[in-house]
């Protein structure tokens, strides 16, 4: 994958977003949980281009990249 710097600081954003949301619930936090979240938040916020940049940090977080 290669990313543009923004497209990279949203992709980061989503993540940052996700680990907020799970600390929030009292969730662990760890790399299954955090996917689950992007997914959730990427359904629930997504608008097109939304979706794209949370379906990334998704298969980011889940490759360990």
């Amino acid at each position: 994958m290669k990313f543009n710097d923004e497209q990279t600081g949203l992709i980061g954003l989503a993540i940052g977003a996700a680990v907020i949301g799970l600390v929030s619930e009292r969730k662990a936090i760890n790399r299954d949980n955090i996917i689950q979240e992007i997914e959730r938040q990427g359904r629930s916020r997504g608008d097109g281009v939304e979706d794209e940049v949370f379906l990334q940090a998704a298969e980011l977080v889940r490759k360990g990249v």
